[in-house]
């Protein structure tokens, strides 16, 4: 017999204490093991000390670099590479929300890159607008067709910089994972001085 106090415990659980940005990420288990073996990656699950919380992260080596995606059961997708830069570029570009119209009111830059479509949904700013727009022309359609939230490339007080990509929490698909990591591998190509 199923008790139903201890199934509207859980339902309680799920809902109002891990609240309601928790999405149950082992469902993608085996989605991201597929990726790991057609990339020649590696898979691994993390999970907190009280086992409720659990991560995916999954490292994709690509031209001497390591791709790291994440996603957790409170958090987006995201993927983040550590790497050395010659010179001190860095870019943010984010979704234009209401916070980047308030900040272009007061006078924060916003680069376009002559794409109507694209500047509409994204606000743009850089130490190098005219590196930015040729980057982000050539990636464009990428960023689009995928919905990336944000990407930011900023350097660190290592001298490394960090190259972060947000994405949604609806990526259950292997093109759409496979489609996040070709975008940090085509930032690579264009970041990454040529040995």
């Amino acid at each position: 017999m199923i008790d139903k106090t201890e199934d509207q415990s859980n339902l309680f659980y799920e809902i109002f204490i891990k609240g309601q940005d928790y999405k149950d990420v082992l469902s993608k288990k085996e989605l991201w093991k597929l990726i790991a073996e057609k990339l020649n990656g590696e898979f691994k699950i993390k999970q907190t000390v009280s086992r409720d919380i659990n991560t995916l992260i999954l490292e994709i080596p690509y031209k001497n670099q390591l791709v790291i995606l994440t996603e957790s059961d409170t958090r987006p997708l995201k993927s983040e590479i550590n790497m050395d830069l010659i010179e001190p570029f860095e870019f943010s570009i984010s979704w234009e929300g209401g916070i980047e119209k308030i900040m272009k009111i007061f006078g924060s830059q916003d680069i376009q890159i002559g794409d109507q479509a694209f500047d509409k949904k994204y606000f743009i700013q850089s130490n190098n607008s005219q590196r930015t727009t040729t980057i982000l022309s050539e990636l464009k359609e990428l960023i689009l067709k995928h919905k990336i939230y944000t990407i930011n490339l900023h350097q660190e007080k290592s001298e490394q910089h960090k190259l972060l990509i947000t994405k949604d929490r609806n990526s259950n698909t292997v093109e759409e994972i496979i489609g996040l990591i070709e975008l940090n591998f085509r930032l690579i190509d264009f970041l990454v001085p040529k040995n």
